[in-house]
């Protein structure tokens, strides 16, 4: 058999060349490359260097290191993942720029995947602002700069008739959750179009390192249908498609293929997290999907839990019944509207028709306050609108309706104005207000204006963090409406128990495991939801909690049901610590030889 020198490595000899020539191909190669194939066969493992899942940098041990023919590659110490942990921190904290933090983070997380999510895990409070808002927003602007190859999915509009074959590339095959987006309201910035990648991204991570869900269960993909911003489309580094965004029912069309590509694909009950599409988008796509897919939209049904949860905190703070509160929502967007309709829910719950439910939430949207005369009601807004004269400027509102609780989501800071806020106070002891626009430039008003303009005496909340303010000597802190407490915990109960769909009661359910979980002395200080300190196991709580409605209401895949629900999620949870990195080996006895008789 003639060799020629293309097929010289031993890998490719050993696959292309039959058994009987196999010595002689060790032989030739020897004498060109000075290899054993034997020993490459048996001992290379580049997967123990190269791939971030099974690295574990100076915690191999030295027979590890000696059986994977990696001894040498790496200096003679052996570093416990504590301490790599560690040295990440001291990496990270050298970097006094948020976004050079973002970005070792995703170099972190590309060569070492657990001590990633350790250092997340462990450090939730100092990398939460990086790896999710504010910082999250600057990385999703500048996402074409900072891009590096193995980030995800992205299909395009091209792809159209073949988004199939598009997801069977994806390196992992066991995909059992999804995120996309379509990069079409990316937090307050707008349309990012495939920039959108970074924040589907951040989300995945949260699902890991504060939910347990194994990473490699998990998929981030961007829908590429073009961008109407004209600063992408000039900019020589953007990634995307170069096109203005595909709208109609093109859109629609591309949408329902990749939904059934990825049941195909993946299973049917793979969870798909729909993440920031525009509004009329996002409640479309909610009500064709919902109980068609395990399907969720966290800027609505997640949004919507942590909302309620703030009034149902509140509701513990002050000793009143919600049903007889005033509500103003500032905004019609799909936050706003998730958190009203999943608070008429609750009111309905407690007895009130859907008509008493609506009567005291009022809703402004830009033209002023939702009325029976607005333009552009919907069948997600009409639900609000009154019977009574339109009144255009916030302040008026507040001083004519004078709610309890005031919350808005618009993506436009200073919408809170101070005269806003001194009349909140004026009409209540204890005002409550959500600031919940992300990231932080963008939130309605600032903790320190809350707290200025109403005398200490606001109970404030917002989306993105906050430093404490001090005002007449004494310090308030404000709590963090973040998504973050919600949606990690609702895909680890979805995913371990497969579940075929998530009906709004699930929401109400987390809305209320949240708003039960701050102690009353944490809820004395005025802050409505759980520290981010305690994120780890609330997550947990969460996860019991959908994981408990799915196996009463029959809606999981997972046959026979385990008898011990929560010793079963523990068990489907990621490891942040090493395991052994060779397979197990075992005695057998050894075997007697039996001769053939001799032929006479």
């Amino acid at each position: 058999m003639a060799l020629s020198r293309k097929v010289l490595t031993p890998t490719r000899l050993a696959v292309e060349c039959s058994d009987r020539n196999l010595l002689q191909i060790c032989k030739h190669v020897k004498r060109f490359t000075h290899l054993d194939l034997y020993s490459e066969i048996l001992h290379n493992n580049t997967d123990a260097l190269m791939n971030s899942r099974y690295n574990k940098g100076l915690s191999f041990t030295m027979r590890e290191r000696q059986l994977l023919s990696i001894h040498g590659l790496m200096p003679c110490s052996i570093r416990p993942i504590e301490e790599q942990v560690e040295v990440a921190k001291l990496n990270f904290m050298a970097r006094h720029d948020p976004l050079g933090q973002y970005t070792y983070l995703m170099s972190l997380r590309q060569l070492h995947e657990r001590v990633f999510f350790r250092f997340i895990r462990e450090h939730t409070e100092l990398t939460l602002p990086i790896m999710y808002t504010p910082t999250v927003g600057s990385a999703v602007t500048l996402f074409s700069t900072v891009y590096r190859s193995g980030m995800g999915m992205y299909v395009t509009i091209y792809d159209r008739g073949h988004i199939f074959d598009v997801l069977k590339n994806w390196r992992v095959p066991n995909v059992r959750g999804v995120c996309v987006t379509d990069g079409g309201r990316i937090l307050g910035l707008g349309d990012m179009g495939a920039n959108g990648m970074g924040i589907v991204l951040g989300k995945l991570f949260l699902y890991t390192a504060l939910g347990g869900v194994p990473p490699n269960l998990l998929l981030p993909i961007t829908l590429d249908v073009g961008t109407d911003n004209k600063m992408l489309l000039e900019d020589p580094h953007y990634v995307g498609a170069r096109l203005g965004r595909i709208k109609g029912a093109e859109y629609d069309d591309f949408v329902e293929e990749f939904m059934q590509a990825v049941a195909k694909c993946f299973g049917d009950d793979t969870l798909i997290h729909f993440e920031d599409f525009a509004t009329p988008n996002a409640y479309k796509f909610l009500r064709k999907y919902q109980h068609k897919y395990s399907y969720f939209n966290d800027d609505i049904q997640g949004t919507s839990a942590i909302g309620l949860a703030g009034f149902l905190a509140a509701e513990r703070l002050l000793k009143y019944k919600l049903e007889d509160q005033v509500f103003l929502f500032v905004g019609a967007g799909s936050a706003a509207i998730g958190i009203a309709n999943l608070l008429v829910r609750e009111l309905r719950s407690r007895g009130l028709s859907k008509e008493k439910a609506c009567s005291n939430i009022y809703v402004v949207e830009m033209y002023g306050l939702l009325t029976t005369k607005s333009k552009g009601l919907n069948e997600d807004t009409c639900r609000y609108a009154k019977d009574i004269e339109p009144i255009v400027d916030l302040e008026e509102v507040v001083d004519k309706l004078k709610p309890a609780i005031l919350l808005a989501a618009t993506g436009t800071a200073g919408v809170i104005s101070e005269k806003v806020l001194r009349l909140m106070a004026q009409h209540n002891e204890r005002p409550v207000v959500f600031a919940l626009s992300n990231p932080t430039s963008n939130a309605e008003c600032t903790a320190e204006q809350a707290f200025q303009h109403t005398e200490g005496r606001v109970i404030f909340s917002s989306g993105s963090p906050f430093p404490p303010v001090v005002v007449n000597g004494k310090r308030f802190t404000t709590g963090q409406a973040n998504n973050c407490l919600a949606f990690p915990g609702i895909a680890l109960g979805a995913l371990s128990m497969r579940a075929r769909h998530l009906p709004d009661e699930i929401y109400l359910k987390v809305a209320h495991v949240l708003a039960n979980y701050p102690s009353e002395e944490s809820l004395k200080t005025g802050n409505l939801y759980p520290l981010i300190s305690e994120v780890n196991d609330l997550s947990f709580s969460v996860a019991m909690s959908v994981a408990d409605f799915l196996d009463k209401n029959n809606l999981s895949n997972v046959h026979p049901m385990p008898k011990d629900i929560c010793k079963f999620m523990h068990n489907y949870m990621y490891r942040l610590s090493y395991g052994p990195s060779l397979p197990n080996t075992w005695k057998y006895p050894p075997f007697k030889r039996i001769s053939r008789p001799k032929k006479s």
